[in-house]
């Protein structure tokens, strides 16, 4: 519930931060050869693997790889859609396996070194 309540403090922050300024072809760049099932547990990793996500260019470029943040590395128009959609996938009981996969800071580090370079 932790999860839950802090990935939505986050939606209202970075919606406060929201540029508003990506183009389409900003959001399709990386995010479109990634199933949402990748791009979920990317993000997942991503905020896991860190005491202070938001401040680290591992999360950045999570995000930017995923689609969900511009160039500059702030959140773009698909933000609040994916973690509003993120929310709902990490409260599936099929979410469990993973949680237990990147349970520590390195297994997410070494799930995201494995996975976002694709």
């Amino acid at each position: 519930m932790k999860t839950v309540l802090a990935i939505a403090l986050m939606a209202f922050f970075f919606s406060a931060c929201s540029s508003g300024a990506a183009t389409s072809a900003n959001r399709k760049s990386d995010a479109g050869s990634l199933t949402e099932e990748e791009r979920h547990k990317l993000y997942s990793a991503a905020l896991a693997a860190s005491e202070s996500p938001l401040e680290t260019d591992l999360f950045k470029d999570v995000c930017r790889k995923i689609g969900i943040f511009d160039g500059n590395s702030k959140p773009n128009d698909n933000y609040m859609a994916f973690v509003t959609e993120h929310v709902n996938w990490g409260m599936k009981s099929q979410t469990d396996q993973f949680r237990h996969e990147i349970n520590t800071k390195e297994k997410a580090r070494e799930y995201i070194n494995q996975h976002l370079r694709r």
